[in-house]
């Protein structure tokens, strides 16, 4: 994308890429607390930093960055799309999907990967009861 579009300004390459680069398919179902989601945070602030034409040191627009570019951070945004995915699926009219859903959640947490980022990322990150997750 950088290749065919470095003579556009900062605001169509944002565009472009928040079209192109940001669907992250199948992300609702990624264990969000494994390690390799930190690094591709890091990966997509590197781009946003790209395509913003920010000057060095990198490590100085990090919290900043986001609100630059109109975007929340990209962990929020995985659990925010985690979150909602959770609720769609206890919320399932199909019985097995949303016992599975409901077990994973409320009962097994730590060891379902739904329960999982249900508990760490979308609770404890937000401070909110497992109960409550909705209304993030």
């Amino acid at each position: 994308m950088f290749c065919f579009f470095t003579s556009r300004d900062p605001n169509t390459k944002l565009k472009l890429m928040k079209a192109y680069r940001s669907s992250f398919y199948g992300s609702v179902l990624w264990d969000l607390a494994n390690a390799s989601i930190r690094d591709v945070c890091i990966v997509w602030l590197k781009g946003l930093r790209r395509i913003c034409d920010l000057p060095q040191p990198h490590n100085t627009h990090c919290n900043l960055l986001p609100l630059l570019c109109d975007t929340l951070p990209l962990m929020d945004e995985l659990s925010i799309r985690c979150a909602k995915f959770i609720m769609n699926v206890l919320d399932s009219d199909n019985d097995v999907v949303s016992f599975i859903a409901r077990h994973g959640v409320y009962f097994s947490r730590m060891l379902s990967p739904i329960g999982r980022n249900a508990h760490l990322f979308c609770s404890l990150r937000y401070g909110l009861l497992s109960e409550n997750i909705a209304s993030i």
